[in-house]
Formats: C-alpha cells, structure tokens, sequence
C-alpha cells in the first residue's frame, strides 16, 4: 500500500434520510479500521434541505478526524446514488452500506485482510425489525451459517450474496466500468452483482463478528405492496436485461448461476 493511499470507500446512497442514518454513520466513525485508510462517501438524492444541512451538521460535530465525502443530486434513485459513489471512489475496493443499515465495528478491519489475498469476503449478516429490534429470518444470515467453516466457495455456492450489493468488499477495479441500471426500481443490486460474476472466482465467510445489519422497515421498498400485474411486468424486465448480460459473455459467466438468476426472478413473480 502507498503512503496515503485509501484502502476502503464506503458508499451510502441516502434519500430522505430519518435518524436512523446517525447509526449508520457512528457504526462508521466507531471502526477499529484506522480512519485514513477509508473514505466515506454519502450521496444525498432527490432532496436536499433540511436534510443535506443536518448531515454536516453531525458530521461536523461526530465524525472528525474520518475522511468523509457528502454529496447531493437532485435525481432520486438509489442506482444512480450508487452509481455516483462508484465514480467518486477513491479507494481500492469499495462496500456499500444503505443509510438505515450499519456495520459492526470490526467490519472494515476483519474484511480486508480476505480482499487482499484475491478473494471477495463476504460480511455475517444479520436482520433486524425497526420496530422492536427483534431478529428477523433473512436467506443471507443462513448462507452465512452454511458458509463461513467452509473456507474459499465458489461464487455459484455463494450465489445468495450476489443477490445484494451490500456486506462484501468489491475491488474497483473489478467493478471497472459497471453500473447499477438506473431503469430498475426493485432488484438492481442482483443485475449488478450478476454483471460482475463473470470475474468473481473465489469467495470467503469473514469472521461472525463482522456484521452487517440490516433494519427492515415497514416503508421500505422491499416490504411495500406490489400488485401481480406489477410484479409480472418487473420480472420480465429483469429477465431480459439477465439475458442481455450473459449473451455478452456467453463462456465467461457461470449457466448454472443464470439459470438461478432466472428462476429466483420467475419464483418473485409468483
């Protein structure tokens, strides 16, 4: 590593934020990881007042001494919020982190040792409701349970983990070029991650310690009602941009893991 140099860039895509989002930064400010060697990048979307002030404000005040970015775009989407992170990115891998989720505190530091051997490490993952705190069932928290003794997987045997964005440490270079598609509202994390597999060889279960939370609310877009028709026509979209990207590169990516992308899509609608 260069003198300097930024290892991590942690990227949150925040709209409308509620208070929640002083969690998600203290989690931050809380890291064992040395706070040179990371970068915070916030990325305020589709709104600005009071909420771009109030982000300064605590940042001011809480997080001196970390190397944090706040930025605001008028265009509302968590892809293009993303997608503006990515572009600002500093260090040499990248994680994302929603604004109402936050990390234990030896995420960062228990994570990169894994990412430095060539392996993409994948966080525990836990679920909780926002309501009373209470542990929720969530498919990644038990494919971290069947993974983490097992040591280097596959990305197929992974293939949970490349259904979100989140609780990993992505190489920018690997991520080169990609983008999240901003025509996609619901599930443009797993168009990202599928897009991306095709250099993805290993991944490894970081220490149980190192958590990713993740707080389900009522509001939010992945417990928001959605009608049939709605789901139908979504999962179609999604079926055929799955196409697009693996007849790019046809020999590169894995036809097992799009079959799953496939079916897993197919099974939402239904």
């Amino acid at each position: 590593m260069k003198e300097n140099e930024i290892d991590i860039s942690v990227i949150i895509p925040s709209y409308k934020p509620e208070g929640y989002i002083w969690q998600c930064l203290t989690s931050l400010k809380n890291q064992t990881f040395e706070k040179e060697r990371f970068e915070i990048i916030l990325v305020l979307n589709g709104c600005k007042e009071p909420f771009y002030s109030d982000i300064i404000n605590f940042v001011n005040k809480n997080l001196e001494g970390n190397i944090i970015k706040v930025m605001q775009t008028d265009v509302a989407g968590v892809s293009n919020a993303r997608n503006i992170g990515i572009e600002n990115a500093k260090g040499r891998y990248i994680t994302f982190l929603d604004d109402d989720d936050y990390l234990s505190e030896c995420f960062l530091e228990k994570m990169l040792p894994i990412a430095e051997n060539g392996i993409i490490p994948m966080s525990n993952m836990i679920s909780f409701s926002d309501d009373d705190n209470s542990v929720q069932p969530y498919y990644v928290t038990e494919a971290f349970k069947h993974l983490h003794k097992k040591g280097v997987v596959s990305p197929l045997s992974a293939r949970s983990y490349l259904s979100v964005c989140v609780a990993k440490l992505l190489p920018t270079r690997l991520i080169g070029a990609t983008r999240f598609n901003t025509n996609f509202k619901i599930a443009e994390d797993c168009v990202f991650m599928f897009a991306l597999s095709k250099d993805i060889r290993e991944m490894q279960c970081s220490d149980e310690d190192a958590v990713y939370y993740r707080r389900i609310r009522k509001c939010s877009a992945l417990t928001s009602h959605r009608s049939h028709k709605t789901k139908i026509v979504s999962g179609l979209k999604l079926i055929s941009q799955y196409f697009k990207i693996y007849l790019k590169h046809p020999f590169k990516y894995n036809f097992i893991l799009f079959l799953t992308r496939i079916a897993g899509t197919i099974k939402n609608i239904f």
